[in-house]
């Protein structure tokens, strides 16, 4: 009986790291996206899943190591979706971020920026206030799992700690599995939403179907235990109400001084407050409103920038799609004493923009989009006529795509375009650009 030889695994050598940090290389004339591999590498990989010309692989061996490698901090990285990047040293992943920011620009959108700004750096760790930890029931793996998904699964890895959350956060990460094998639905709670303010940290809870009287015991006893407040989720967002304290209101953070910006632990918020703090400074920099001017502020969320400005400018006219949001940047502007600020409710991705604002003249625009960016916005940028406009991204591609739009066809000039490191250790990149006439 003949027995055959093993094969023999292929090998490549890295030469750039994808969007989604994966190393990229060539084999046999097909593109080869690598799993933990780096650039300036040379690895031995296992094939995966082809598509066209196009393969994934994971790492079998580092032949040839890059200097820029270092040891994973987190004992789940590799298994957990939450990181990407922890084996590449923090100034080589956010030199990776810049890079990826000049390349859309200037390779998609055929437009380069006068003067590239310096990265604005973070602290690498425990630096997340908001999150969303994902919650199964696998008898196979022990029960009731709290975690973040799997790297390219929808499988959850069980985490006892995380080294990216705020400390406050991952401490509760141990008590969380216990607490919810214990309720009486612990199969029919999918998530819990973790937040963090300068007053306190909060925890909501989806459930499926009604808690018990015991469910709510056992729940305000772990609140009280570990200084959290606890909310419930028995439906949509608008369901969400207080279990303990009872009278348990608004999360806040400070920004900009004195200013005190007021969220629910659902709603959007920049999840990096050091960096936030920066780059809210940055825009107001590069912005530089002043009395005379009119500030439109679109995507305005619970007036993250709105009411810094507002401190700045003449008048600050804020838009928002979601009405809850609208509502939180109104008072979070009447709660800090300012005057001069209009919030209003607008679908800014309608092919037909509509609204007052629409046909009014600013000086000054911010935009801060979610990762489909602001093309609706941006077709209308004439009828606004704004003089300088700040473009805050967390996607480069669309930023590209919309920056090809005001230099092309609305004479705009990209004077300033960079980084601020939002979320170290994954693939995100936030990013700042000024545009003026």
């Amino acid at each position: 009986m003949s027995s055959q030889a093993p094969r023999t695994l292929p090998e490549a050598v890295v030469t750039g790291l994808s969007h989604d940090g994966r190393g990229v290389g060539r084999h046999e004339g097909q593109v080869v996206f690598i799993d933990n591999a780096l650039p300036g590498e040379r690895v031995r990989f296992r094939p995966g899943k082809k598509r066209r010309k196009v393969l994934s692989a994971t790492v079998d061996a580092i032949l040839e190591p890059s200097p820029d490698r270092v040891t994973p901090e987190c004992r789940y990285f590799g298994t957990c979706g939450g990181c990407a990047l922890q084996h590449l040293d923090p100034p080589s992943q956010l030199a990776h971020k810049h890079r990826q920011l000049v390349d859309n620009l200037e390779r998609l959108a055929k437009v380069e920026a006068d003067e590239y700004l310096a990265p604005v750096e973070a602290s690498p760790w425990h630096y997340r206030r908001k999150a969303r930890l994902g919650i199964r029931y696998v008898p196979k793996k022990g029960g009731v799992l709290v975690g973040f998904r799997e790297r390219h699964k929808s499988y959850i890895t069980s985490l006892a700690a995380c080294l990216v959350l705020e400390r406050r956060l991952s401490d509760l990460l141990p008590g969380l599995h216990d607490l919810v094998a214990g309720l009486s639905c612990f199969d029919r709670i999918p998530q819990i939403e973790v937040a963090a303010g300068d007053n306190a940290a909060a925890l909501v809870f989806r459930h499926l179907v009604p808690l018990t009287n015991a469910d709510h015991e056992r729940l305000v006893r772990f609140g009280k235990e570990h200084d959290v407040w606890m909310l419930l989720q028995p439906a949509g967002l608008e369901s969400i109400h207080a279990l303990w304290p009872e009278d348990a209101g608004l999360l806040y953070y400070g920004i900009d001084g004195d200013i005190r910006i007021g969220f629910g632990p659902a709603d959007f918020v920049q999840v990096n407050g050091e960096q936030n703090a920066k780059l809210v400074q940055q825009a107001l920099d590069l912005l530089a409103p002043g009395p005379d001017d009119a500030v439109l502020d679109l995507f305005c969320g619970v007036g993250n920038f709105t009411l810094p400005l507002a401190r700045r400018a003449g008048r600050i006219t804020a838009v928002e799609g979601d009405s809850r949001l609208v509502q939180r940047a109104t008072d979070n502007a009447r709660a800090n004493g300012f005057d001069n600020v209009e919030t209003l409710v607008g679908d800014l991705y309608a092919e037909e923009l509509t609204g007052r604002w629409i046909d009014s003249s600013f000086s000054c625009l911010l935009l801060d989009p979610p990762r489909s960016g602001a093309l609706e916005v941006v077709k209308r940028i004439p009828d606004i006529s704004p003089q300088r406009i700040v473009y805050i991204s967390c996607n480069p591609a669309t930023l590209a795509r919309d920056a090809e739009i005001l230099v092309r066809k609305h004479g705009y000039r990209l004077r300033r375009a960079g980084v601020v490191d939002m979320f170290p250790h994954t693939t995100h990149v936030e990013s700042i650009a000024l545009f003026d006439l």
